[in-house]
């Protein structure tokens, strides 16, 4: 069985009054919890830039910055959506309750607080947040054990493309080790991507990088003989994580060779104006609904192969660098299109 071994919970106590913080903490007590203090909005905007908690219990009401707007900045900040932020007001209307949970709290509690219902509360929130990191680390240990036998079969299924004549079934396992290696990239990527610290861009010629992403999933399109015809403008420079666009372009096509027919073309065009835009098209069943393809857990097929969660990579990451995404879909054409903003190629010029 897999060891995991929880460190003591930690949690942040955001109120302006020491009475109130001095309550808590006696209330607290009994789960030996690792308790660290803030009375203003900034100065817990700085803890939790330096410590990762388990939860944070947050006053509505403070001098110099709104529970609610903070608990926005929180969450942004963290990018952790399984870190519980539980309010503390004195306000108790159906509209002040609403409101914190629609600036991503997980729970409200009303002053004056009943001992019981506050510990029980808390405790809940941290066994489930318990339950999040074991299922984190145990995915981790996973992932590094699906690893290693993952790549020996696609370097093998490769090596035997080079010494032997070409092989269907070699080729049929080839592909299907390099798409169970693509869900492995998405599930580890939105994994790390929980952490605090924000990727660096890189300076990419997005038509170097789309021409080197086609040629990897030449082979899965041939399996279903489909053909990619690359249209590009040369030097289409901008500033992204390179981890990030992968997860974009590794999606699209991968997507687009999933639900297109057989002996059918996709086709990947990139153009620059003002904005630089690149566009996949493939031929297959319409999809019905695609201004849902983005959310979350959305899937038109749910009786096709595939987790559903790469689209939404993609959506959050477009989110995150203002890319503007599209999908049209009629009469069996797919079209995803994104709309990046050009990099200055000139001012990074050796």
């Amino acid at each position: 069985m897999f060891d995991y071994k929880p460190e003591r919970p930690k949690v942040l106590l955001v109120d302006e009054k020491v009475q109130n913080l001095i309550l808590i903490k006696d209330i607290l007590i009994p789960l030996d919890l690792d308790l660290y203090i803030a009375r203003t909005g900034q100065e817990a905007l700085e803890r939790v830039a330096q410590t990762d908690f388990d939860m944070i219990l947050l006053e509505t009401m403070m001098s110099d910055m709104d529970g609610y707007e903070l608990c926005r900045q929180i969450k942004s900040l963290t990018h952790e959506n399984d870190l519980s932020i539980l309010f503390m007001s004195e306000l108790q209307s159906h509209e002040d309750k609403a409101k914190g949970f629609e600036s991503g709290a997980d729970d409200y509690l009303v002053k004056p607080f009943y001992e019981k219902e506050m510990f029980a509360r808390v405790q809940l929130h941290l066994k489930k947040r318990t339950v999040i990191k074991y299922l984190k680390s145990l995915l981790k240990r996973s992932y590094h054990e699906l690893y290693n036998p993952l790549s020996v079969i696609k370097t093998s299924a490769e090596m035997y493309g080079y010494h032997y004549p070409k092989n269907s079934y070699v080729d049929t396992m080839h592909a299907a080790a390099k798409s169970l290696h693509l869900i492995y990239e998405d599930l580890y990527y939105a994994l790390e991507t929980k952490k605090k610290v924000p990727l660096r861009n890189d300076f990419i010629d997005l038509a170097v990088f789309v021409r080197k992403r086609v040629e990897y999933f030449v082979l899965l399109a041939e399996v279903k003989n489909i053909r990619i015809e690359l249209e590009t403008e040369e030097q289409c420079f901008i500033e992204i994580p390179s981890s990030d666009l992968q997860r974009i372009i590794d999606n699209t096509i991968s997507n687009a060779i999933k639900y297109s027919f057989e002996n059918t073309t996709i086709r990947i065009s990139l153009k620059k104006n003002s904005h630089i835009t690149l566009r996949v098209t493939n031929h297959g069943s319409t999809i019905i609904n695609p201004h849902y393809i983005f959310s979350d857990g959305y899937r038109e097929a749910y009786d096709t192969v595939g987790m559903g969660v790469g689209l939404e990579i993609v959506a959050s990451i477009c989110q995150r660098h203002s890319i503007r995404s599209k999908v049209e879909s009629q009469d069996g054409t797919t079209t995803f299109t994104y709309t990046f903003k050009g990099g200055d190629d000139e001012s990074h010029s050796a």
